[in-house]
């Protein structure tokens, strides 16, 4: 059905079928060799395909032809070789009607967007094929000529918007000008799928013709220009794009009064909240709520969390520094002191969601509009310089989600670490760990689930229904549609990168939400590898034999798991010869989405993480501290050189590996044919999680000490601290901006161009974190508030125990009322406090303290533990 389809493959369906393609294309020439060996000189076309089954029935030596395999790339000296070992002379002479037979045949089964490369193939290696061996002349002894152009009656607007006939007719597709088309009164715009002679791609010709024709004339156009061919490939016209918009379908309906209601919710909560503020005194509102029923004070305290004067405020306050000790560790070395400032983490996040959005740009532009188009990259070399020397080595941003994996581990095991040492071991029980460790995993679970949700669904029922393009449908359908229509649930549970499994050829993936396969890998750390560390680090494993060497085995434990992280990746890599873009078949599937080989950053992030937290405990590890501390700053400064070249270098090693010779395609099959050894290409596939987190925990564990100077500086600007808390947000909507825009604007090959590229790169920022603000205010932070109220409400601590009223059901403020001095630090540092109103009441200044962060959650949960572990139990 797709190679049928009007529509422009994604890049996804491309690399899906490329085994297939290389499956057939070598089936194809060992059929005709085999012909070929033949003692009689004709076989009909029914004992060529009893033949041709006979080799389809062990073909699996085929597949590992490396110098067949190698066609994929280009048609090099080993790709020829291979070739020319199927289609020697002699099959050529004996069996050449048969020959014929099986290439028409084959061609047929081959998917449209290969056709050409496999035709260009022969042709580059001189290997006669039907035009230019067997078939080069037509039945009547005369060489073949271009056909006549069809005769559509149309305008000369509607021929300015018509792709060029003569174009199409040498095997290109052309989709013309569709938008415009439907523009013209009393026109309509087509798709018409033909195989012009003497071409075996199933072309795609978009024409605008007048309404008043129907499919069946337009073909009939097309077949009168050369009869006798078409009568054997007839062509194929749809008339039923685009769409009209938008198509109210009952889920687009459902999904767009949700998100309205939404939007609702948080104008009149706002409205509500200003007139609280600026109306109704402190005691007035007091008096108020011990009036109200305990369903309206919960009710008033959810539709409070829609307020968007606490949330803004939230988004916009400037971040603090966790711990400043400048006292003097030795009398003759004034000012060494050690600063725990993770506000660097803010820019560390925010570059690396602008790399993923460079990365996503390269790919849903270029090879959606470019590798689709199989014949583009026959025919044009120059289109490879765009993957060999910018995409792949810089802007693919491959390991930009490794440095999310890197602050996850990170801000879990400090900031958790900080809680769970106030809970003391002999006075934890079963059933007590057993409901925090549920809890922690339930709030992570509840605190990703709306923001993901309102994404799926919007892609899923929304987002199709209101745009349309020629290549609108199939890539919509294929990408977001079908993947929720079966696996709308592994989503959401986050497995979606381990079920349904495959060995899919590229990063072709099941995911309800194409790039959610990261949140699925982050969620089993975060439940199944830093609960072992963080249990094993604080409490020995609940062993008080274990007591005193807990924080040896701890550090044991993490490098432990790196070391099995690394051992299976390598086993990996090995054993299925993964490659460096992971196109191989099942290399998506088995090396880049899960969880035990993208660990180390996160191991790495952990470590860090506990390192701080033993360096913010001054009197208990003066040592370390001191150690720290009285670094000399040139040794600091070489070490992060050291290890920002070595992340240079790891982001740069594919300029290497794709140093192929000129005009040839880098390969897409195998590692041999590179710049590199495929032990050097192994080696580093093996290693470069494992370097990356290390050159990370090496840089930002000196930014995280305050010494990182200009550099700790520049990434803990306050600049960057409201864009990454955009960050979740921009991610999951950034990808679907990008395929919008480009399904709706672009149908035609692209060439590629620097400056277009990047000017592409800025819109997607800009317009991916624009709607990342709105949802920001009106799903991630209303429903973070509401997480917040509802853990405190079922896990009061006894702060809260002791400030709310005796039989209220509304918990009280999640944090210790403030001290004056750390009021008017607040009041200083947060730009933008006045913004709604100048009034404020406690509410607002309590919720202000929270935030709807994971850190903050994880803070709160484990504060509500505190009160009930401190009791000796019964």
């Amino acid at each position: 059905p797709r190679a049928e389809s009007p529509l422009v493959p994604s890049f996804e369906a491309a690399v899906e079928e490329m085994e297939h393609f290389l499956f057939l294309l070598l089936v194809l020439t060992g059929a005709a060799s085999a012909s070929g060996q033949e003692e009689v000189p004709y076989l009909t076309r029914e004992e060529c395909r009893v033949n041709g089954e006979k080799l389809l029935g062990d073909v699996s030596f085929l597949l590992e032809n490396a110098d067949a395999v190698s066609c994929a790339s280009g048609a090099g000296e080993r790709c020829c070789r291979a070739l020319n070992e199927y289609f020697g002379p002699n099959s050529t002479f004996w069996g050449c009607p048969c020959y014929a037979d099986l290439f028409q045949e084959g061609l047929e089964q081959l998917p449209s967007f290969a056709r050409p490369l496999v035709q260009q193939r022969l042709a580059d290696c001189a290997i006669p094929t039907l035009n230019s061996g067997c078939k080069a002349v037509e039945t009547n002894g005369s060489l073949s000529t271009a056909s006549a152009e069809p005769n559509l009656g149309q305008s000369g607007t509607m021929m300015q918007y018509s792709g060029p006939w003569s174009y199409a007719t040498k095997g290109y597709d052309s989709y013309g000008e569709w938008y415009p088309c439907i523009g013209v009164e009393g026109a309509q715009y087509c798709v018409s799928l033909v195989t012009p002679p003497g071409v075996y791609s199933e072309t795609k010709w978009g024409v605008c013709v007048s309404d008043a024709l129907d499919n069946t004339t337009i073909n009939a156009a097309i077949a009168a220009t050369n009869p006798e061919h078409y009568a054997m490939t007839p062509p194929k016209t749809f008339c039923t794009y685009p769409k009209t918009l938008p198509d109210w379908t009952p889920g687009a309906i459902g999904v767009a009064a949700f998100l309205i209601a939404l939007g609702a919710l948080t104008v009149l909560a706002t409205i509500f909240g200003c007139v609280r503020r600026n109306f109704f005194s402190v005691e007035g509102e007091e008096e108020g709520d011990a009036g109200r029923s305990v369903a309206s004070r919960v009710a008033l305290k959810l539709v409070s969390c829609f307020d968007l004067q606490p949330n803004w405020k939230g988004l916009v306050k400037e971040p603090k520094i966790e711990e400043q000790n400048r006292e003097d560790l030795e009398a003759e070395a004034p000012g060494r002191y050690l600063t725990i400032d993770l506000r660097s983490l803010n820019g560390l996040r925010t570059l690396s969601m602008f790399w993923i959005i460079l990365g996503h740009t390269g790919s849903t532009i270029f090879f959606n509009f470019d590798l689709s188009y199989f014949s583009y990259w026959g025919f044009n070399p120059e289109n490879y310089k765009w993957i060999k020397d910018w995409y792949f080595p810089i802007y693919a941003g491959v390991l930009g989600v490794d440095s999310f994996l890197f602050i996850s581990g990170l801000l879990v095991s400090y900031k958790f670490s900080q809680q769970m040492s106030k809970r003391s071991l002999k006075h934890m029980t079963v059933a007590k760990e057993l409901k925090f460790w549920s809890l922690y995993c339930l709030a992570r679970w509840l605190r990703l689930l709306p923001v993901l949700l309102v994404v799926m669904l919007s892609t899923w029922k929304l987002v199709g229904q209101l745009s349309t393009s020629p290549s609108w449908n199939i890539y919509w359908n294929d990408s977001y549609v079908d993947p929720c229509d079966k696996y709308w649930w592994a989503t959401l549970l986050f497995i979606q990168n381990l079920y349904p499994s495959g060995e899919s050829f590229g990063n072709k993936g099941n995911f309800c939400v194409p790039v959610s396969w990261y949140l699925a890998v982050d969620m089993q750390l975060y439940i199944f590898v830093a609960p072992v560390v963080l249990i094993t680090y604080h409490y020995g494993l609940y062993t008080p034999v274990f007591n005193k060497c807990r924080k040896y085995m701890g550090t044991g434990v993490v490098f432990t798991l790196m070391a099995v992280s690394v051992g299976l990746t390598a086993w990996i890599v090995i054993n299925h010869n993964v490659m460096w873009q992971f196109l191989g078949v099942g290399d998506f599937d088995r090396y880049y989405i899960t969880p035990w080989t993208r660990a180390p950053p996160y191991l790495f992030g952990m470590l860090l993480g506990l390192l701080l937290y033993e360096l913010q405990k001054k009197e208990k590890n003066l040592k370390l501290y001191r150690f720290f501390a009285n670094l000399r700053a040139w040794a600091l400064a070489a070490l992060f050189l050291v290890a920002f070249g070595a992340l240079l270098l790891l982001a740069f090693t594919p300029t290497f590996y794709l140093q192929t010779p000129p005009g040839t395609l880098p390969p897409l099959s195998e590692n041999s044919g590179t710049g590199m050894e495929p032990e050097e290409v192994h080696t580093y596939m093996i290693l470069r999680y494992f370097g990356w987190g290390f050159c990370l925990m090496v840089m930002f564990g000196i930014t995280c000490i305050g010494r990182g100077w200009v550099v700790n500086d520049l990434l803990a600007g306050y600049f960057w601290a409201p864009l990454a808390k955009l960050t979740f947000c921009a991610y999951l909507i950034g990808i679907v901006i990008q395929d919008v825009t480009t399904q709706s604007l672009i149908n035609h090959p692209v060439y590629y161009n620097t400056w277009t590229m990047l000017s592409y790169w800025v819109v997607f920022v800009v317009g991916a974190y624009a709607l990342s603000l709105a949802c920001y205010l009106c799903v991630e932070a209303p429903f973070g508030n509401m997480l917040r109220y509802m853990m405190s409400s079922v896990m009061p601590t006894q702060a809260q125990r002791k400030r709310s009223p005796v039989g209220s059901a509304e918990p009280a403020s999640l944090e210790p009322p403030k001290t004056a001095e750390a009021a008017l630090n607040e009041e200083v540092l947060s730009p933008g406090k006045e913004i709604f109103s100048p009034r404020e009441s406690k509410l607002d200044e309590e919720r202000e303290a929270a935030s709807s962060t994971e850190i903050e959650m994880l803070k709160n949960v484990t504060k509500s533990f505190l009160a009930s572990s401190s009791k000796p139990s019964t």
